[in-house]
């Protein structure tokens, strides 16, 4: 009974409202991490909640991707794995147009140069989720098998 009530809690201006938290450079490191650590639950716990913040996500995880660096702090690592993560629990990825061509570049940057082993596992279960999931599959066996005959 309780299960049934929690989600009344948490609406979508909440969880809109974290993924914007996990952005913004003025917030303080403190209150990104309770941001990161109520998404991360919220995912584990209510994937469902996400389905309206997909676009959302991927905008998300394409601007991280552009900050892939093995210098970045470790909570900003375990936040990109936890958000990539949450989006592979989730059903319908596809997005349209140039939103999902970025979001399928993104993907890949985090499958082939991912900061930490969990983003590139978690980046690939999603691009093998997709409606091109094959497709995008050869594309990084192919990167995989240039890289290793140079």
């Amino acid at each position: 009974m309780i299960y049934q009530y929690t989600l009344g809690i948490w609406n979508k201006t909440t969880i809109d409202n974290l993924i914007a938290c996990l952005s913004d450079d003025e917030i303080p490191t403190t209150s990104k991490t309770v941001a990161h650590t109520l998404l991360k639950n919220l995912a584990s716990s209510h994937p469902k909640l996400f389905k309206d913040f997909i676009s959302t996500l991927a905008q998300w995880i394409t601007s991280q991707s552009k900050e892939i660096s093995q210098d970045r702090s470790r909570e900003d690592k375990l936040v990109v794995e936890d958000i990539l993560k949450c989006l592979s629990r989730l059903g319908e990825l596809d997005l349209p147009g140039s939103e999902g061509k970025a979001f399928v570049a993104a993907l890949k940057e985090f499958a082939l140069n991912g900061e930490t082993e969990r983003q590139g596992r978690a980046a690939t279960t999603i691009l093998l989720k997709l409606k091109m999931g094959n497709v995008y599959a050869e594309d990084l066996v192919a990167v995989h098998l240039l890289s290793l005959l140079c």
